[in-house]
């Protein structure tokens, strides 16, 4: 019996030849920054964010819709920074009714309605690893094959925010927007090191006082330790002191201690507008800071510092701990410790070719640091 091929086996061959290819290299295996193996059979269209802020990394990858592949998140956007909130919600009206399943910033987590939003891949913080397993999140959402991805912004910010902007650039089928914007987090960083690596020793030894006015009992001072802004002091060149005082990623510290310190400078953290934090961010304004600023020096212990005398008091956004773009935040504190070396940088105006070159986020007034004149200056 003579074999015969059917009508329509040039068609066949060219379906083979188009779509097997296509589908054998479907699947996505990539390390996550937990160091983890994770394997998706192609890129997920339903995401679930346990940390919100992770949007800012979608933001530069899914960049006309930055929101589109969400179907569940902690909306920590929405609690600590309304006012970038606002912005948000203007431009992309329907991220508003993403359902915010109200995950604590540690990582616990209501398992059944993470489910019910039947996400193809779970995004989270590296530091929200320990909750996730202890809570039986992992091994259930295994058993259910939505795997979980870990990215990294706080725990190692330099170089873990930028490879976290890659990994999700290889997951999502965004490899060339992740290298566009890493390529210029690279050089950025590369330029800042070059300068840092030729100041003279001892460093400047740096004391940041973590969302000032809200967590400090008896005036005196939440900071963080080898975590956050304490590793972006140290990515900085210069000495954390909250690393030396605490044996904890981060807490309270003594006047005392800070005073018997001196710092050679003071960074005090803020966010949207309250009554206790310097206002920075969206829609904030330098006078009011620079109040609010002032007065929070004027606290019991403070005038003696040095630092105040010297005019070497600084206020910064908050997010940068833990953020995409803490590129910016490096750069304002190498403009702060370093203020000759780095006389010609420019942070905020970096921040503005971010957001215009890498998304499609509104422009919008953003206050991202300032400097409080020395007393009687």
């Amino acid at each position: 019996m003579r074999f015969r091929l059917p009508p329509y086996w040039p068609a066949l061959l060219l379906f083979c030849g188009l779509v097997l290819p296509h589908m054998a290299r479907a699947a996505i295996t990539v390390t996550d920054m937990a160091g983890r193996q994770v394997t998706l059979a192609a890129p997920p269209q339903r995401i679930a964010l346990q940390d919100g802020r992770i949007a800012l990394d979608l933001a530069l990858l899914d960049r006309s819709q930055p929101f589109a592949r969400v179907v569940v998140w902690n909306n920590l956007l929405k609690r600590f920074e309304p006012n970038q909130w606002s912005v948000l919600v203007k431009n992309w009206p329907a991220v508003a009714k993403i359902p915010d399943m109200g995950f604590d910033d540690n990582g616990s987590v209501n398992l059944e309605e993470l489910i019910a939003a039947r996400p193809q891949l779970l995004v989270a913080e590296l530091r929200a690893r320990p909750i996730l397993e202890q809570q039986g999140v992992m091994r259930t959402l295994a058993q259910l094959g939505i795997p979980v991805l870990f990215v990294d912004d706080s725990e190692h910010p330099v170089p873990d925010a930028a490879r976290s902007v890659t990994l999700l650039g290889q997951v999502l089928g965004r490899e060339a927007e992740a290298k566009a914007y890493v390529d210029f987090y690279d050089d950025h960083w590369a330029a800042l090191d070059k300068i840092i690596a030729a100041q003279p020793q001892p460093r400047p030894l740096v004391f940041v006082n973590v969302l000032a006015g809200q967590n400090d009992a008896g005036g005196c001072c939440f900071t963080h330790g080898d975590f956050g802004w304490g590793l972006l002091v140290q990515a900085a060149g210069a000495r954390n002191l909250g690393s030396a005082l605490l044996r904890t990623p981060a807490g309270p510290v003594s006047m005392e201690a800070v005073l018997a310190a001196q710092p050679n400078v003071l960074v005090m953290t803020g966010r949207a507008p309250s009554n206790t934090l310097v206002p920075m961010g969206y829609d904030t304004n330098e006078t009011a800071a620079g109040v609010r600023l002032r007065a929070l020096t004027q606290r019991p212990g403070f005038t003696a510092l040095k630092a105040a005398t010297d005019g070497q008091v600084y206020a910064l956004y908050h997010p940068f701990y833990s953020s995409v773009f803490n590129i910016i935040g490096l750069e304002y504190l190498a403009k702060y410790i370093y203020p000759q070396a780095f006389a010609a940088l420019h942070p905020g105006q970096d921040y503005a070719s971010i957001i215009a070159q890498f998304t499609d986020l509104p422009p919008s007034p953003v206050l991202l640091g300032i400097r409080m004149p020395a007393h009687g200056g």
